[in-house]
């Protein structure tokens, strides 16, 4: 059973079902496919809200290496031991709740690199 919080810029990309994913440390107990995870914002907090619960459908390992801008090393990012592409890191920022790779780097700097893992969901039935 996940308890995830998410900031508020992340909300309406999980409502409207765009963010299908979270990236997180690796937990000591983690989530497996099948597993219920319930998605809040403002946990810890008056007023904590349920975004909902969702099925854990996926969890891959994941790793994110800070580069120069510009740089075909910026960003790189390793998904289960495959390394994505430029247009995949794209793909997968926008994915993530980013307007694009950039935004996302700029999230994460100071927290490089990162292992951890992607968890994903689907709407439970």
């Amino acid at each position: 059973m996940g308890i995830y919080n998410f900031q508020p810029r992340f909300v309406p990309f999980i409502l409207d079902g765009s963010k299908t994913h979270t990236i997180r440390a690796t937990r000591v107990h983690p989530d497996k496919p099948g597993n219920v995870l319930h998605l809040y914002t403002g946990l810890r907090r008056k007023g904590a809200r349920l975004l909902g619960r969702f099925i854990c459908s996926k969890v891959e390992e994941i790793e994110i290496k800070d580069g120069i801008f510009g740089d075909e090393n910026h960003a790189a990012i390793t998904i289960d031991g495959v390394k994505l592409d430029r247009d995949e890191r794209e793909v997968f920022a926008r994915r993530d709740g980013f307007e694009n790779i950039e935004d996302m780097i700029v999230f994460w700097r100071g927290r490089l690199p990162f292992r951890g893992q992607i968890v994903h969901w689907r709407k439970a039935a």
